[in-house]
């Protein structure tokens, strides 16, 4: 990833800062930790329960490409050194027959003859090192805290590897108040566990975090908590880590908690994957002007397969709120970023698009967004549908929904 792409300029190292926080993990730790990565690469119907003998697979679920949903095999190693060819090989041997991909993670990187056999072998494995993986988490947030002294600088969120590590004591609880099972007591403590050996994770031990289940449910994980706050959703287990609450829930309770909240099931179609995804981006359910204006910015400068330079959108963003700015129409009045756009640096602009309200099309997989290229773009299947009238159409809810914004906070300055 490029450092002008997601991590601001105040604290250029926070890549290296990451990685070297997960090299430091212990194996069990690392294990919980590629658990709830799953979910933000795009995989959906995770299943992480692992097994001795199960042949180099780590863990499985369907791979979510537009429409389609792929299984997919996966394989985690914590290395120091490059994954060589005979690692991959082995790989293959254990996907052979079960999937028809695979996806091989680590946190270093391969040698060129790894990366040849994994792009040509059938079943194709994906390849993702440990660039890529830091580049997701900074992309999402993920165990980063935005600092106390700069909200555009991001720091490590020592909480969140703490919960974490802390997590061995939670098997035990979980496995004790779940009826008719009884805890393994030959699974290998985590201080002991060999960087390569896996972990017989049984399914009532396999939590996620809040923020994990709000992308597997598509939707808000903040939205998710104040479930949780009020009581509409319990957690399996809450655990203090500092001077916050962890919330986690079972992996295989996620549909189940889909359906008593009455969510949205992801769409089966390629009709109703447009539909929702219009339906959402015309929405005037806005606690900011924010999304009305990225639609405008990026539908602008979408090239012929849909895909948009972020630093490109970043500067027709904020050139918009200048312009109404300048004609006396500001769409911000407060001390949000978008109320002084001239002042506001770009990174501060690219941080604040990419978490409001992009972070929103990332959560239903309508848009993807690559940081090592610095590109967006509407998933491939779902722009292949979009039909030019549409897009009018979109463009045309947009600024009525500004005008609606823009009414919306007179009216309510006017009654106070």
């Amino acid at each position: 990833m490029h450092s002008q792409t997601s991590a601001p300029p105040t604290n250029p190292d926070i890549k290296r800062e990451v990685k070297k926080q997960l090299l430091g993990m212990s194996a069990r730790g690392f294990e919980f930790f590629a658990g709830d990565l799953l979910v933000y690469i795009g995989l959906e119907s995770v299943s992480v329960t692992r097994y001795v003998g199960d042949g180099g697979i780590d863990a499985q679920g369907d791979l979510i490409a537009g429409m389609f949903r792929i299984p997919t095999g996966i394989q985690v190693k914590r290395y120091r050194n490059n994954v060589q060819r005979p690692d991959i090989e082995k790989f293959i041997g254990a996907l052979s027959g079960r999937f028809s991909q695979g996806m091989f993670m680590t946190t270093a990187n391969y040698a060129p003859s790894a990366l040849q056999k994994a792009s040509s072998s059938i079943p194709r494995v994906l390849t993702l090192n440990g660039d890529q993986i830091v580049s997701v988490m900074v992309e999402h947030c993920v165990g980063l805290k935005v600092s106390p002294t700069n909200m555009h600088q991001f720091d490590i969120d020592p909480d969140y590897f703490t919960a974490l590590e802390a997590r061995k004591g939670l098997l035990r609880r979980v496995s004790e108040a779940s009826p008719g099972y009884s805890a393994d007591s030959s699974t290998p403590d985590s201080d002991t566990m060999a960087d390569d050996q896996t972990l017989d994770l049984k399914p009532e031990e396999d939590l996620i975090s809040l923020n994990a289940l709000g992308y597997s449910l598509r939707v808000d994980p903040v939205r998710v908590r104040r479930w949780v706050e009020n009581e509409t959703l319990r957690p399996d287990v809450s655990q203090r880590s500092g001077d916050r609450t962890i919330y986690y829930f079972r992996r295989d309770r996620t549909e189940q908690i889909r359906k008593s909240l009455n969510l949205e099931r992801v769409p089966s179609s390629s009709d109703e994957w447009k539909q929702e995804f219009l339906d959402f981006a015309k929405s005037r359910s806005l606690s900011r002007s924010y999304k009305p204006v990225m639609v405008k910015a990026f539908f602008k400068l979408a090239d012929r397969e849909g895909k948009v330079i972020v630093n490109d959108l970043v500067r027709e963003f904020r050139e918009y709120y200048i312009q109404r700015l300048n004609t006396s129409q500001p769409l911000e009045h407060d001390a949000s970023l978008m109320a002084h756009p001239i002042k506001a640096s770009d990174n501060a602009v690219k941080r604040l698009i990419i978490t409001n309200p992009l972070e929103r099309f990332l959560i239903k997989n309508f848009m993807e967004y690559f940081p090592e290229e610095g590109i967006l773009q509407i998933t491939p299947q779902l722009w292949q549908e979009l039909r030019y009238y549409e897009v009018v159409d979109l463009l045309k809810s947009a600024d009525e929904q500004i005008h609606y914004y823009v009414s919306r906070h007179e009216q309510r300055d006017g009654s106070q």
